[in-house]
């Protein structure tokens, strides 16, 4: 069997995390059925490897895959089988002995923040920031796992802006399970100036008493994996990415309809109850 890599597109709003589960719908589950129909080959968890793990409702624009198959990668072919909302847009053939999780060089994840940092405290943030850089212990900005070495490396942090919508950029050599959502929200309490800047160096230094209760992780479905760097070139198809682009644009004007549509029916439920709450006092004086 050749080994190829893929890089993989995934909305995670319907999928329970990208890993495959028994019973659950999940990514790789997803893929190992699409690859199994398009080769006619049995496939599992073992030719049909992820080069990272992102949590339910995380989305993926720069996930790899690495695929072991008998016929010659076709992406495209591929993508016929899978649902819309995940699509491979670039493959290479992978080099001999290469490990999709401790092959990667560099990792990429960006966390689109909500309206509040508009107005937050950003000179705090960015001396946060910098205490976050680094290699250290993660221990306890991250979700406890038995298998994995919490220390780690994170190469920068920076806070960016594209169409009025701030983010932020967070690279390093790999990543703890939960750690960016877990750094959002320390940072946003330390911009709303309910912590200090300080408070980074007590967590590293194993301050979990000092936050009661923990950390608690913002949402997931602002978390993007916009990458993973490896030492070699994938081609890219450009059907792929029309598809990625036309079911952006499609699943983006659905959202805003029922958006408008929800929207539309807090404020019936809501003047219904005011309405409802007056009905009473005026019957009971």
């Amino acid at each position: 069997m050749a080994d190829y890599l893929a890089r993989l597109f995934y909305l995670g709003d319907d999928y329970h995390g990208s890993q495959m589960q028994p019973g659950l719908k999940t990514v790789q589950g997803e893929l190992i059925r699409a690859i199994s129909k398009w080769s006619g080959e049995p496939h599992s968890s073992h030719t049909v490897q992820l080069s990272g793990r992102t949590d339910r409702g995380v989305h993926s624009l720069g996930q790899l895959v690495m695929v072991s198959t008998d016929r010659r990668l076709s992406i495209d072919g591929i993508n016929k089988h899978l649902p819309e909302d995940i699509v491979l847009w670039a493959w290479a053939r992978a080099p001999e002995g290469f490990k999709p999780r401790s092959g990667a060089l560099i990792r990429h994840y960006r966390y689109f923040l909500d309206e509040s940092w508009n107005s937050i405290n950003q000179d705090r943030i960015r001396e946060a920031i910098t205490l976050v850089v680094g290699s250290n212990d993660f221990l306890f900005l991250s979700k406890p796992d038995e298998r994995r070495n919490t220390v780690t490396t994170v190469l920068n942090v920076s806070i960016g802006e594209i169409s009025n919508i701030k983010f932020l950029d967070i690279f390093g050599t790999s990543f703890l399970w939960k750690f960016v959502r877990k750094v959002v929200t320390l940072l946003t309490e330390i911009g709303l100036e309910n912590m200090k800047p300080e408070t980074i160096l007590e967590v590293l230094d194993g301050g979990k008493k000092t936050i009661r209760g923990g950390i608690e992780p913002a949402p997931p479905e602002n978390l993007v994996l916009m990458e993973t760097v490896v030492p070699f070139r994938l081609t890219t198809s450009k059907y792929a990415l029309r598809r990625i682009q036309n079911y952006l644009t499609t699943h983006h004007d659905f959202l805003r309809r029922s958006n408008l549509t929800l929207s539309g029916l807090t404020n019936h439920f809501s003047s219904s109850i005011m309405f409802s709450q007056r009905s009473t006092s005026s019957r009971n004086p």
